[in-house]
Formats: C-alpha cells, structure tokens, sequence
C-alpha cells in the first residue's frame, strides 16, 4: 500500500505541543503562512482565500475534517482559518509519520463530503440554509438534545450566502418556532431541538 510522508517544512513547522485550543473569532492561520495539516477535534472553522479584492469564504471545517493540508506539498497555508466556535486542534500527522493509501482516501471523501455540504448552504430558502447551518454546529449531548454555539452573524451570512438582516430575521424565526432555545445564562449556547421538530 503506497504512503506519504510528511514534508520536511511540514516536519520542521510541527509545533511542540499536541494539541491546540482556539477562542471563537481567533486567526488559527493566515494565508501564505508556514505550518502543518490540522484535524479538527472540536469546534468550527472558516477558510477564507485572500485577494487583492480582501477576503472571501471559502469553505467550512468541522470536527473530524483536516485544514492545511496543502502545506504537505507546499509548505504554506493557502487559505486563512479563523474560529466560529470555540475549536480544539491537533496535528494531523506527526514527524515523520506516515499516511496510508486508505487514510488518504478516507480525509478526501470527507473533504469531498464537506463541500457538499458547504455548497448546499448556499442555495435554496434563506430560513432552510440557516436552520441547515445550526443542524451542522450542532454537537449531540448525552441527553440527546443538540447544542451549538452560534457564530457571528457576518460569518453566518458569509457561509449561507445572505445578508446580516436576512440571517438575524431567520434565527429569530428559529427561536420563536422553539427550535432555538436559550440554555439559562450561557452566553451564545443554545439548544437544538430533537430532529422531528424541525419539520415545517
């Protein structure tokens, strides 16, 4: 089974430590920037490609999905990452580790996968691409509920392909139907409801 290697700038830029914690709204990257391949354990992460125009959304990484992973051919980031929800990171392959065939194919189907879901928010009812997008953040709690931090409305909008006002007017939708609900005093959780109840 063939294997791939890390690259010796991916080697060189390995960081000492195993894992990474990033605030809501932190630059984990910017573009053109050396560094390695990252998965994310937790959290959600927006990839943005740089013009001289400024920046413009590119894609979204979820838990589960590797970032930078172009830096294994070449070096350097080509996108800028940037947390909307409170993320853990950690190395996708350490020094010298190799990568499967299978592995390799497994992170592109996911990748694959992500885009998918990435495009399906962009088109369609703007009240579907947003209820869409929590369904997405959310993470499944013991209870069996869902809980999502919300990002900022401008990454909202960036990622659903609308406007502030139109993403504002649709979670307040959300939370007047119940499918939204506060959870007591912490700020920007809040509660998914059960997958039945998010039938119109």
């Amino acid at each position: 089974m063939q294997t791939i290697m890390t690259t010796p700038a991916a080697v060189k830029a390995l960081p000492t430590v195993q894992l990474r914690r990033i605030a809501i709204g932190a630059r984990i990257y910017a573009a053109g920037t050396e560094g390695i391949a990252w998965r994310v354990k937790s959290g959600a992460v927006r990839l943005d490609r740089i013009t001289p125009e400024g920046s413009n959304y590119a894609g979204l990484a979820l838990r589960g999905d590797v970032i930078g992973a172009e830096t294994l051919l070449f070096g350097k980031y080509s996108f800028e990452a940037s947390a909307i929800g409170d993320c853990e990171l950690e190395p996708w392959l350490a020094a010298g580790k190799a990568l499967s065939g299978e592995s390799l194919l497994q992170t592109l189907a996911a990748a694959e996968r992500r885009a998918a879901d990435a495009l399906a928010l962009r088109a369609g009812a703007a009240f579907e691409r947003v209820r869409q997008l929590c369904l997405l953040l959310a993470r499944h709690r013991d209870d069996g509920r869902r809980e999502i931090a919300i990002p900022e409305l401008r990454d909202m909008a960036a990622i659903t392909n609308l406007t502030e006002a139109t993403v504002s007017r649709a979670m307040s939708r959300l939370r007047r139907m119940g499918i939204l609900q506060r959870q007591g005093r912490r700020r920007g959780l809040v509660l998914v409801g059960a997958e039945p109840s998010f039938a119109l």
